[in-house]
């Protein structure tokens, strides 16, 4: 695992969720030249409703898949935190995880998961990875005696200046992913255990360019990816 700075770190619950929700903006800012890293909290072994399929093997499956759709996007550097699917907590344990990633990455921007949203029918991972990311961010990388342990390990302050919340329900930032939206599009394809004829969601696809399209009408273009954008506070 390298060092930051870098300019983006995107933090998903399992494999694919970065490329479907952030995978066109990450595209876009590799090709201007920015490091993004990819961080990927499960190892999305439950995502099959085939009896056929033991978890090990969708395990690998999906990694292997993740690793390749990075490879179409540019994105060099991908941490794999294997937490089993659905078994994430938004605990200390996690929110402390997270943060020595933060601290050893120093990202300008955090992406992730809305937790709020949908509000009901939700998948528990987003819940509490987005969760998790958000209090890591703010407020526990200010807090410093939260974490003397990582300061005596080398690891030194660092404090985010923005936050890009996908698949939000109430988005204020639009990015244009009009001139990679082909690039997305091939990256998102590898993901075939989750959206091929036998995935846990063949439909995905069309919904996923729907909203797409959506987003670039709102954003006056032709494909866009929206987001909650916060700005980090600077103060505890």
């Amino acid at each position: 695992m390298s060092k930051g700075p870098v300019y983006a770190m995107a933090i998903s619950p399992h494999p694919a969720d970065n490329d479907f929700g952030f995978g066109g903006t990450a595209a876009k800012w590799i090709k201007e030249g920015k490091k993004v890293v990819y961080v990927i909290a499960t190892n999305g072994d439950k995502a099959s409703s085939n009896p056929d399929i033991p978890a090990d093997e969708l395990a690998r499956i999906r990694a292997n898949e993740q690793r390749e759709a990075a490879k179409i996007l540019g994105v060099t550097e991908l941490v794999f935190m294997g937490h089993p699917d659905l078994g994430l907590e938004n605990v200390p344990g996690l929110q402390k995880e997270i943060l020595r990633l933060f601290l050893t990455f120093r990202p300008e921007i955090v992406i992730t998961c809305d937790p709020n949203n949908p509000p009901y029918f939700s998948n528990p991972d987003h819940r509490a990875i987005g969760r998790a990311v958000l209090d890591a961010v703010w407020p526990m990388a200010l807090a410093v005696n939260y974490y003397r342990d990582l300061m005596a390990e080398g690891l030194e302050i660092h404090h985010a200046k923005e936050m890009y919340l996908w698949m939000s329900s109430q988005p204020n930032y639009y990015s244009d992913i009009s001139d990679v939206f082909d690039l997305k599009m091939k990256a998102v394809e590898v993901h075939q255990s989750q959206i091929g004829p036998n995935g846990s969601a063949p439909d995905f696809l069309n919904f996923l360019k729907e909203g797409n399209k959506n987003a670039g009408k709102q954003a006056g273009c032709e494909w866009a990816e929206s987001f909650h954008r916060l700005e980090v506070l600077q103060r505890l």
